[in-house]
């Protein structure tokens, strides 16, 4: 296409003629982020929330205030407005120029001004975006299955026993998620079943499964499931069923080799990573599941990010990087705390085998912790679309308070119960820091749970901020990049 015709592409995705190319067109690249999901131990929230603005019928526009900006290549140029409902865009050398004219205010025109205003790169020149939220569509509920583990992972929170979930509290807890998805509205339903490592009693996981989709059938709702696993015990006739039933896998990789295991050991000291690699290899692969892979970065394994991004690009598996959180279990462990410049070389030289073996489908949402391209206020699920029940049939508001439920057993409307916790889930708007920040609305200002034990606050920034604010333009470059390729497939 001639440089002299405006081209954008952006996220997410309009239908798109075949014409899209023709020399007299705009075209426009997108696609669902939220379908890009890659699962990890959180529960994000899953709906971007809208945008208005006053004084929209004036009928002139400006650029928007904040909106970010980089050179991508010599001729192209990626804009990221705060309000954008999803990814970043990338502009030609005319759909940049068309951009910055509205510098002055006029009306929209031409066929790319609507695309800008569409990626709320130009707002009304008399008045401001406002942020609409909306309710979400997927009541998330992580299913403590059991306490006990096969490994010994010195960052756990779990409280390692043989205790185990049974099958009457599993029924009874689906019954009071499902009761409580349609009570609130929800469309669908995710279950995280967890651990310690659930697949150590894949016959209980099997079994509420069964009794899931029965009570999503008559219930009227949608179904997710996913088992986190660690990745060593999963035999080939547990690959077969989750193949069959399509329920996703994610396994935790922390590095290649001895970088993994001196995170992640078994429970008499031996190394993991072996196992874990013969079970993708030779147990998931064949049997076409590509597992979602979850890097925790901590201070002792940050410097083998990039290794263990190219082991997994190399199998074509989604990557989601994420940190560590110091929880009670583990706050002696000083040697896991993150510091700063080793999470940002470690995660720099991550995104360079990004950039090396750049895959085509979406990955923004999984380049920097609890970083999401869709535009949202919370940072997770937590007091509005999120469960944790415990092996014993109590409710918590987030895994890793799996000590501290609230004081009540499973019955009526669950999402109150969580909702009233100690933990505070603020919008970022709510919190000091972050409400002039161009990222706002990707951030959100970081885990709550983190930035309260950090600070005693939970109205306050990340108190990794500056990790975010340093990674994310690189994040968002290797977005326009993909954008870039799949625009020339």
């Amino acid at each position: 296409m001639s440089p002299k015709i405006p081209l954008l592409l952006t996220q997410p995705q309009l239908e798109q003629d075949d014409d899209c190319a023709c020399p007299d067109k705009t075209f426009m690249l997108a696609f669902d982020y939220a379908k890009s999901e890659v699962d990890t131990d959180c529960a994000c929230p899953d709906r971007a929330w809208g945008i208005t603005a006053k004084a929209y019928h004036s009928g002139l526009f400006t650029t928007t205030p904040h909106t970010h900006s980089q050179p991508l290549t010599a001729v192209h140029t990626l804009l990221y407005s705060p309000f954008a409902p999803g990814g970043p865009s990338v502009l030609n050398q005319a759909a940049h120029e068309r951009c910055q004219a509205f510098r002055q205010p006029q009306p929209l025109q031409q066929e790319i001004d609507f695309q800008l205003a569409e990626q709320a790169l130009l707002q009304p020149a008399y008045g401001a975006f406002q942020p609409q939220y909306r309710t979400p569509e997927t009541l998330t509920a992580w299913l403590h299955i059991t306490n006990a583990c096969n490994l010994d992972c010195p960052y756990c929170y779990v409280r390692k026993s043989s205790a185990r979930m049974d099958e009457a509290t599993g029924l009874k807890a689906l019954a009071h998620i499902f009761d409580t998805a349609q009570r609130h509205g929800f469309r669908r339903v995710k279950l995280k079943y967890a651990g310690g490592e659930a697949t150590l009693h894949f016959k209980l996981v099997r079994r509420l499964h069964e009794e899931a989709v029965q009570l999503a059938t008559s219930h009227n709702l949608a179904l997710r499931e996913v088992v986190l696993s660690n990745g060593v015990h999963l035999r080939p006739a547990d690959a077969d069923w989750l193949a069959e039933s399509g329920i996703k896998l994610m396994v935790s990789l922390d590095g290649v080799g001895e970088m993994h295991d001196r995170q992640r050991p078994f429970r008499n000291g031996a190394p993991s990573f072996s196992h874990l690699e013969h079970t993708v290899d030779h147990v998931l692969l064949p049997r076409g599941i590509k597992p979602d892979v979850t890097i925790t970065l901590t201070r002792l394994n940050a410097g083998g990010a990039a290794e263990a991004v190219r082991w997994a690009l190399a199998r074509d598996l989604p990557v989601s990087l994420n940190f560590y959180r110091q929880n009670i279990l583990s706050a002696s462990r000083q040697e896991l705390d993150l510091e700063e410049q080793a999470i940002i070389d470690g995660m720099l030289a991550a995104y360079a085998e990004f950039e090396a073996h750049l895959p085509a489908r979406p990955f923004l949402n999984g380049l920097l912790d609890r970083v999401q391209a869709e535009a949202h206020a919370h940072t997770c699920g937590v007091q509005h679309s999120y469960l944790v029940i415990t092996h014993e049939g109590r409710i918590a508001q987030c895994q890793m308070h799996l000590d501290q439920p609230v004081p009540t057993t499973l019955t009526g409307d669950l999402l109150p119960l969580v909702a009233a916790g100690p933990i505070q889930n603020l919008a970022v708007d709510d919190k000091e820091g972050c409400r002039s920040c161009e990222f706002r609305y990707r951030c959100t200002g970081g885990c709550p749970l983190e930035t309260f034990r950090a600070t005693g606050r939970w109205d306050v920034q990340s108190p990794h901020c500056r990790i975010y604010k340093t990674l994310f333009p690189h994040a968002l470059r290797l977005e326009g990049l993909r954008l870039l390729k799949i625009s020339q497939q």
